[in-house]
């Protein structure tokens, strides 16, 4: 059917106002296509929330970008945010050990450590648990190779544990990957939440090998983008507005059902939208960029074999405590000189990391003002859900005192509570995801941090992707698009960030 003969422009509903389903409906918006965002609250953004402490904006939700993810520095040039970007000042992290804080070694990452020696040196591991450490090269050469192919996977705690021993998974992994994930390491999927792990897994090749120096770059190739975190000085609603500035977009519009138009329908979907101004809504084709629950909710009866795998990822409820201290009152404190604290969850503590962003970032750096952010909830502690928010506060500031000595009242707080927020990507999730992707219809994709990752660049990437699907999709159907669409390359990656 002609673009004429369907009464105009492809028409895409895109389900979720978060940065994914902005990103999808951007990119969907370029390539020619007339599309609606549909978002069920009353503001954009997801988990991206941008508030004001002590009249400063700060980010309670999604704290920075990766700019290294394929395709964000593009995103961000075509956006015009490059200019006034800001990036995260150098410095390491504090870690909870049984003999106090110590320095988070250089080269350890969420997926353990990419060399020996700083490790050795940092006072972070016992000896024994070193002499295990230090036995991954010979390791990695006698145990062989991981089989990642589809239908194979194993968690991350499980194979950094081979490799490392149990001690590296306690002390870095759960920490690091375990605190960005709110999970639990030894069931979290390697393939869906360490992919940088892969390779090595795959080819038997160490994990410390990355201490040898990179090579330089072929004339005429370009060098790998750097490995930094951005952010804004407005927060990172900056990238939301600048997202969303031009899209159709609705708030307050809860997608109540969607269902297949009747034959011989112009439209091949029919959507029934609920809230304040309720509506119906016929598009050829649909992004849902919702949690794995609102989807499966909406998949149910039009592909409920894609609906079903969708309904087994568990989500963990987490919150994040904003505070603003005077700062010639804490300035001075040992701790501070440091980005943040990351706590193990076997300290057992409520307080799960915190992050000291006057130290951190630049545009924190305020004269007045010293501001840390606390973060809690882990998948599987039920403990936040019993406490208000005056609880909440008191409970991770002792833990704070505890870790660090401040034993200072701040005078600003903004508690933000992410109930269910966390989706937890355990072993087999990439199996899932395809099974469920497999099952869909035409002219109908998903993407969110529910499928493809947690983390805003891993979003950004793959809801580009989960566009050009459509857009193909909606080719082979016939459904007419302007050639205007852009070039796939520069968001494309093959696996998220």
């Amino acid at each position: 059917m002609s673009e004429v003969e369907s009464g105009g422009r492809c028409r895409v509903a895109v389900v979720g106002g978060g940065v994914s389903g902005l990103r999808a409906a951007r990119r969907l918006a370029e390539a020619g296509a007339e599309v609606t965002v549909l978002e069920s609250s009353p503001r954009l953004g997801g988990q991206i929330r941008t508030v004001e402490v002590a009249g400063v904006p700060v980010d309670a939700g999604a704290e920075a970008m990766h700019l290294g993810a394929p395709g964000v520095a593009e995103l961000l040039d075509a956006l015009d945010l490059r200019e006034d970007m800001v990036t995260a000042r150098p410095g390491a992290s504090w870690i909870v050990t049984p003999k106090g804080l110590r320095r988070l070694p250089a080269g350890v990452g969420p997926a353990g450590p990419t060399r020996l020696r700083p490790v050795l040196r940092s006072g972070v591991m016992t000896v024994p648990g070193l002499v295990r450490a230090g036995l991954e090269p010979v390791l990695a050469r006698t145990a062989g190779t991981t089989d990642l192919s589809p239908g194979h996977d194993r968690s991350v705690g499980e194979f950094v544990g081979s490799r490392f021993g149990a001690q590296v998974v306690d002390r870095f992994v759960d920490p690091l990957l375990g605190s960005l994930h709110a999970g639990d390491v030894r069931a979290l999927s390697l393939r869906a939440t360490a992919p940088s792990l892969v390779p090595a897994a795959t080819t038997g090749r160490s994990l410390v090998r990355g201490r040898r120096p990179s090579p330089r770059p072929k004339p005429g190739v370009a060098a790998a983008p750097p490995m930094s975190f951005v952010s804004w000085s407005a927060g990172l609603q900056r990238v939301v507005d600048a997202l969303a500035d031009g899209l159709d977009v609705a708030t307050n519009a809860p997608v109540e059902s969607v269902t297949a138009a009747e034959p011989g329908a112009v439209h091949r979907y029919h959507l029934v939208v609920g809230g304040p101004t309720p509506r119906t809504l016929d598009v050829d084709g649909i992004v849902l960029a919702t949690p794995g629950d609102v989807a499966a909710r909406l998949l149910r009866h039009l592909a409920p074999a894609a609906a079903s795998p969708l309904t087994q990822t568990d989500r963990a409820s987490v919150a994040t405590i904003v505070l603003a201290y005077p700062r010639r009152v804490v300035d001075a404190l040992p701790a501070f000189r440091g980005t943040g604290v990351l706590v193990p969850s076997s300290v057992g503590s409520l307080l799960k990391a915190a992050t000291f962003l006057t130290t951190k970032w630049p545009q924190l750096d305020h004269p007045e003002w010293y501001f840390a952010r606390l973060s809690a909830g882990r998948a599987g502690d039920a403990r936040l859900a019993g406490l208000d928010d005056d609880e909440l506060l008191a409970r991770v500031r002792r833990d704070l005192r505890t870790f660090i000595g401040l034993d200072v009242a701040p005078r600003h707080v903004h508690v933000q509570r992410w109930p269910d927020a966390m989706p937890q990507l355990t072993v087999g999730h990439p199996d899932r995801m395809t099974t469920a992707r497999a099952a869909l219809p035409a002219g109908l994709t998903i993407t969110g941090s529910s499928y493809d990752g947690v983390g805003i660049a891993s979003c950004l990437t793959a809801a580009a992707r989960a566009a050009d699907t459509l857009l193909d999709q909606l080719a082979e159907l016939d459904r007419s698009i302007p050639s205007t669409r852009p070039d796939r390359t520069a968001a494309q990656g093959d696996t998220p960030a």
